[in-house]
């Protein structure tokens, strides 16, 4: 680490890093394809264990193991930035993830789980503690986007699903996993493209 590690330019591409790691996390839990794709230089490689290969693969992989999931949440946070170079860095994030898999989408979890996903054949919650661990590139359209990434999986819970788990009550806000949820009406209602 060096003084220009913070220079007024490098802050910016700090920054700019970790924005795109906030949109990374929006995009898959709204399911916005365009924006999963928007994080990745077009000829990335995510190494996600249960998916290793291009962005486009990656895609598909996530809108079909994802497509009976009603809830998915990743929370990211101690995002460490290392410059290799002017526009190179190396980025490990700490990762949270938490999501529903109802019944149905047993098999998708049981595939995560290597076998057997806990007991019972109801639903279950998925928690992890995982990191990402990107090569971030800044190419010709001077944005920051991962150029690699491999997911290191740290810890992994599940929790059954109870019967009489708590609903909201209808008045207010849930989450939807499309342009539909209520981030991406406001963004409308305001004028920024979803």
């Amino acid at each position: 680490m060096t003084l220009d590690d913070y220079s007024p330019e490098r802050i910016a591409d700090r920054m700019q890093i970790q924005d795109c790691m906030y949109r990374w996390c929006r995009a898959v839990d709204r399911l916005d394809f365009s924006g999963i794709r928007d994080v990745f230089h077009a000829d990335a490689i995510d190494m996600h264990g249960a998916y290793d290969g291009p962005v486009d693969g990656l895609v598909d992989w996530i809108s079909k193991r994802h497509a009976a999931i009603p809830f998915s949440m990743h929370a990211v946070s101690n995002l460490l930035i290392e410059f290799a170079g002017s526009d190179l860095a190396l980025v490990e994030t700490y990762v949270r993830t938490t999501q529903r898999y109802p019944a149905e989408a047993r098999a998708a979890l049981d595939q995560l789980a290597g076998g057997k996903a806990g007991t019972g054949d109801g639903g279950m919650d998925l928690m992890t503690c995982s990191r990402y661990v990107d090569r971030f590139e800044r190419r010709d359209d001077r944005r920051w986007k991962i150029a690699h990434r491999t997911l290191v999986a740290d810890w992994k819970q599940f929790v059954p699903v109870p019967a009489d788990q708590p609903t909201p009550p209808a008045s207010q806000q849930t989450g939807q996993r499309n342009q539909d949820d209520f981030i991406f009406r406001q963004r409308r209602a305001l004028g920024i493209e979803p």
